[in-house]
């Protein structure tokens, strides 16, 4: 059963020297250089390129498409533009990691509302639930899917379940579409808890931005469009839907390997609502990266496939990712410990689909056969107690 209360972490950083050593080493590593944690002239550069292919791909759209094949090819263009953007703008900026400066921050994390998505909710939903109780089940929202996917051990096993790892690649296309049309409301006006944060009620000011910024997207994605191309209605609606199966996939395809993969580790709090572990060893424990010798992909997809680095210091801009990648890397070896990594990011994928499949055929694949009661649930409860199997 899914712990409800308040969930705390029993441990501090320093009750590990793991923990300990990783967190002085990456303080030394700003130290040393003399520079910030926050965006340089690489970001910089990367901000301006993100917003220069959001107007431009946005102005070949409604320029260049001449036919239906054309823009729908638009369309896919644009969607490229919105995932670059999110990816290395909008992410860092909602994290507080772009700029010193909150402000600022508070403004560019506003790219989120440009291409469809709430910030206000993706913050409550990101940074409130997920990052701070990474497979947490019933608390981290990354493990709560649609009901024909089951993503932990929490969720009762269904017989389509047997199937998902066939068919989660097409769900997987519909999210981002589900999201820009539905998520954010039914977040905005149904839940009121994410984490330990519980809403009593949202300030009208996010109400009348969320329906602002909503009213926007779906005026420049689609009625300008329709208005100005020269092309049937449908087509219009059909490149906006492509735009989106593409845009869903490709996230589902980046985020779901780091968390949702073979040997994943769920972690549950004890009666009083506390995990035993601190949360940088905690993040450590639960998260994959992937494609880590790929500069390309670091540098496109915002050091997201670092998705270590990410979890146990979001508040870092990713452009220092691959760095302090290095350094908790090499320090886990250091302690024994099994950094997990897969060294392409198809190969991240395959293996999630292979987890969807396990869990689709055993309500627990993770218990191993000759397991007792006592050390199924050390393993599960405790996991600074035990590493996960190595996906290497």
């Amino acid at each position: 059963m899914d712990y409800i209360g308040h969930i705390r972490y029993r441990d501090k950083i320093g009750s590990s020297e793991f923990s300990k050593t990783v967190a002085k080493r990456v303080d030394n590593y700003f130290v040393e250089r003399n520079i910030s944690k926050h965006a340089n002239a690489e970001m910089y550069f990367k901000s301006v390129l993100a917003v220069t292919l959001w107007i431009t791909t946005y102005y070949i759209l409604l320029t260049f498409s001449f036919s239906p094949a054309s823009l729908i090819a638009m369309y896919i263009g644009h969607g490229f533009a919105q995932l670059f953007m999110t990816y290395n703008l909008s992410h860092d900026a909602n994290h507080g990691a772009y700029s010193k400066s909150p402000k600022v921050n508070d403004i560019l994390s506003r790219t989120f509302d440009l291409v469809g998505i709430s910030s206000y909710i993706w913050r409550l939903m990101h940074n409130d639930s997920h990052h701070s109780f990474i497979n947490v089940p019933g608390t981290d929202t990354n493990l709560m899917g649609p009901d024909v996917l089951r993503f932990s051990p929490g969720v009762i096993r269904q017989p389509n379940h047997r199937y998902q790892h066939i068919y989660a690649s097409f769900i997987y296309c519909f999210s981002t579409l589900h999201w820009v049309l539905f998520k954010d409301f039914h977040l905005f006006f149904s839940k009121s808890r994410f984490g330990n944060r519980t809403i009593v009620r949202h300030d009208r000011k996010d109400l009348v931005f969320l329906l602002a910024t909503k009213a926007f997207y779906y005026c420049y994605m689609l009625v300008i469009p329709m208005w100005y191309l020269d092309v049937a209605w449908y087509y219009v609606v059909l490149g906006f839907l492509v735009m989106h199966f593409f845009i869903g996939f490709h996230i589902a395809f980046i985020f779901q390997p780091a968390h949702i993969t073979e040997g994943a580790t769920y972690i549950y709090p004890d009666s009083d609502g506390y995990i035993h572990n601190n949360y940088l060893r905690h993040s450590f424990d639960t998260t994959l990266d992937f494609a880590r010798k790929v500069p390309f992909a670091n540098w496109v997809l915002g050091c997201l496939n670092l998705h270590i680095v990410h979890h146990m210091y979001s508040e870092i801009c990713h452009v220092h990712y691959p760095d302090l990648t290095e350094i908790i890397k090499s320090t886990a070896e250091e302690f024994g410990l099994t950094y997990h990594e897969i060294r392409t990011t198809i190969g991240a994928y395959i293996i999630h689909l292979r987890w969807l499949k396990a869990l689709g055929q055993a309500d627990d694949p993770s218990v191993r056969e000759n397991d007792t009661v006592a050390t199924r649930n050390t393993r599960r409860h405790f996991s600074a107690a035990t590493e996960m199997e190595s996906l290497d």
